[in-house]
Order: structure tokens, then sequence, then C-alpha cells
């Protein structure tokens, strides 16, 4: 019995599992293997790894360091944003430049709607007068909140998504990103329905279901940067309850999510600060608890072994394009990991790979795998670097038998004219494609990246 799944740019008509039948489109993809081409057992688990590690517990960036490395990515770099720093009033005619942009450049591709039709000009027209940009002033009064539930982050103000093939409903081309509760945010308009804001947070901007979205005022926003009094999630998934048993669920926050903590109990729970939405939409301020075992008070320490434990949590999550599901993709993982150490990393991964220091820079297949694979063993140490390739980023874990080694959230690769479906956090060897017409992943690197100082 063969899993057949659904990629971007391919189309499946249908997919029936009773009675083990399949009837699909034009191209039918195989599921990979569960033990993953190059790997075995042992590798699945981070002690293997650490144990490859020339300086598995060396302090990468000291915590003084943290945040120098997060003023350069933002300011000398401008990959991330202080929203305290933005603008205010904010120029409309930039916003609306944006949002213009956005709407022109997606109508000005063949894009499909969930029901497998095309997107029209109805479609974009439906959008554009509800986005209301008539109404966006010259200069915008900002407004600051935070994210009260996990919010997607959306391209257009609208929940149907929109897909390069018909039917390919996991690649929602309207899917930005998606933030956690708590996320500080600046908002700069509100859609004519009343039901979008738009909003800017340090790494990715778009619109957020209001509904979603509480404000306040920028002395709240600023009590929110400069507490100390904080926590870092360092599980998967971390639970948020309304009673101190933790019994009443609420909602989850995902790994390297910052929460302020009122008091850490002598039971299990923790006592958390979370911005609710009061009658007016405002923030309210309520305690809630969580298991203390989902947190870490502060950040954690910057080591190899640190990063790749954290990463290790998240094998076998399942992949979630910009968030969706409330997962993660490539991206998403390098900054949940990196973020319970305090590193403030890039939403995309291209962004990502200009972070940190340039241990090599490669042009498609002009460079040998052999230089790359010298330069990996001698230069990189696993927990530490990142490997960019078009489309996709890895963090590295180290070497084996003279091959190196990545984890990372991957949705498939090819196993020479067949495309196999993985969907979830895995750890590869860099052969992983190699024979494809898409080449190897090692192949295909153009970028490695230390993240340090």
């Amino acid at each position: 019995f063969m899993i057949y799944v659904m990629r971007r740019y391919t189309v499946l008509l249908l997919l029936f599992l009773c009675c083990g039948c399949v009837a699909a489109g034009e191209r039918l993809y195989y599921s990979a293997p569960s033990a993953i081409p190059g790997t075995i057992r042992q590798m699945k688990s981070p002690g293997f790894w650490i144990s490859r590690n020339a300086f598995p517990d060396k302090v990468v960036i000291s915590p003084s360091g943290i945040q120098a490395f997060n003023d350069r990515i933002m300011t000398g770099l401008g990959l991330t944003r202080d929203i305290r720093g933005i603008s205010d009033p904010y120029p409309g005619n930039d916003l609306i430049r944006d949002i213009e942009g956005q709407l022109t450049g997606l109508a000005g591709v063949k894009l499909y709607l969930k029901d497998g039709s095309l997107a029209g000009a109805d479609f974009y027209g439906r959008i554009r007068m509800n986005a209301d940009l008539a109404a966006i002033p010259p200069g915008i009064k900002l407004l600051y909140g935070f994210i009260s539930e996990y919010a997607d982050l959306r391209v257009l103000p609208v929940h149907d998504g929109l897909y390069a093939k018909a039917f390919d409903l996991d690649f929602d081309e309207l899917q930005n990103s998606a933030l956690d509760m708590t996320t500080p945010v600046a908002i700069l308009h509100k859609s004519r329905d009343k039901k979008w804001f738009y909003v800017v947070s340090a790494t990715a901007s778009g619109w957020a279901e209001a509904s979603n979205v509480v404000t306040c005022g920028r002395a709240e926003l600023n009590d929110y940067f400069n507490r100390d009094d904080f926590a870092v999630v360092i599980s998967p998934k971390a639970d948020i309850y309304l009673d101190p048993r933790l019994t009443e669920y609420y909602d989850f926050v995902q790994m390297g999510t910052k929460l302020i903590v009122k008091a850490v109990d002598p039971g299990e729970s923790a006592r958390v600060i979370i911005p609710m939405r009061g009658g007016d939409g405002s923030a309210i301020f309520k305690i809630c608890y969580m298991n203390k075992a989902d947190l870490n008070m502060g950040y954690l320490v910057y080591t190899p072994r640190t990063v790749i434990q954290q990463a290790f949590k998240l094998l076998n999550a399942p992949y979630g394009w910009g968030g969706m599901y409330g997962e993660q993709d490539c991206s998403r993982f390098i900054q949940q990991v990196f973020g319970t150490v305090g590193l403030i990393l890039p939403r995309n991964s291209s962004a990502q790979a200009d972070s940190g220091i340039m241990l090599g820079e490669f042009n498609g297949f002009n460079n040998s795998d052999a230089e790359k694979n010298k330069l990996l063993a001698e230069k990189a140490s696993g927990g530490t670097v990142i490997l960019y390739m078009k489309g996709h980023i890895i963090l590295y874990l180290g070497m084996e038998g003279g091959r190196p080694y990545g984890i990372h959230s991957a949705w498939g690769y090819r196993d020479g004219n067949t495309v196999r479906v993985i969907n979830r956090v895995v750890v590869s060897d860099l052969d992983l494609g190699r024979g494809s017409k898409r080449g190897s992943l090692l192949s295909r690197i153009k970028a490695i990246r230390f993240i340090a100082n």
C-alpha cells in the first residue's frame, strides 16, 4: 500500500483510502520511508551528535552578547524590527504601496481557490474593497497591542487560500507567517469589515484576525520589553491553563515564546501573565498557569548542547507552511530553536542566511561538494551553524562517516525522478536528493552561516 500526498506544483484531484483505492491527477508522490536514507537509529537522539561535538558546552554568545547580536540583526542589517521604533505617525502611502503591491502581484499570477477554480477579478475586487485603502490617512497614528491567541498572519485580509496548483491545500500563498500569544505588535490599519488588523511584529507583518489582537498603551508595551521576570518556552508546545490545578485548558504556545512570570509555585505550576481581550478590545492582563517543566526562567545559555537538545525536542513534529495548523516550516523551526537562547532571527530562510558570520558562500553547482564537505568538517560546529539553499534552511549537526548531517523541517526530497514526502522534522545527511534533477542538499547549499557575533 502506497500513500500518495500533495505538494506545491502538483495536482491531486481526489484521494480515496478506503479499499486501498487512489485516484489522482497528473502526478502522484510517494511517502518517504520512516527511516530516512543515510540514517541509523542512534542518529535520532541528541546525545549522538553532542558526543561528536568537540566543545558541546562552550558558550557561543554570552547572555550579555545576545542583545548585541539582536541589535545588529535589527539595526545594522534591517532584518527584524523594533516596533517601538516605528515612525509615528507612520507614512500612509508606504502602507498603501505595500498592500497594493501584494494585490497587484498576486492578481498577475495564475492562482487557484480551494475549490480548484482560478481566482479572478471578482475575488481580488472583494479583497481590495475590504482592505479599505481609501481610509488610510497620510499619517497613521500607531496603535500597539499583543497577540492574545495564536494568529495566522495573512498576506491579504481573507481566510480563503490561494494555491499555485489546484487542490494543493497545504501550501497557501496567502499564509505569510503565524504569531504566538503574547507577541507584541504595532497596529497600522483595520479592514472595512473590522475583522482584520494589519500588524507589524519584530519578524513579520500582515493581516491578523482582530479577534486575536488586543490593544494596549505605549507604557504597557515598554513594560513588556523592560521586565526581567520572564521565562522562555522550552517545550514544542506548552499548554496554558486558567486554574492552578492545570485542568481548565486555554491555549498553547510554541517553543521560543517569551512569557512574563508572576510566580513559580511550590507544585508543578508557574503563574504567567497573559494578555486577554476586554470588552472594548483592549488588553486585560490575567494570571494563567503552566507546567513549570515547559519553561526556563530567562533564556537558556547558548551552547551547542542547548541548541541540539532543543532541536531534537521537535523531531518528528509535522511540517506547517508559514505556521499553518500551528506547526512550523524550515525557517520557523530555526526561529523556535534559537529563540530559546534569546536570539531573534528573521522569518524567512533567505534573511536568516544573512545572519551571523559567513563561513562559506557558494554559487550553486559551480562549487564542488568536496569543497563544502571540507569546510563543514574543518570550520563548522554542530548546533551553531545553519545551511541555506534556495527555499530551505537546515541546522547543521556534524559529520559522521565523512558525511555532513543536519536536522530540519522538511516537506520532501527527490529520489531520482520520484518525489518522496517527509512532512516532518527529520535528521538527514546532505546526500539526500543526490541523482535527481535538483541535486543533493549539499550541492544546493548557497551559504554556511555561524550564528555568532
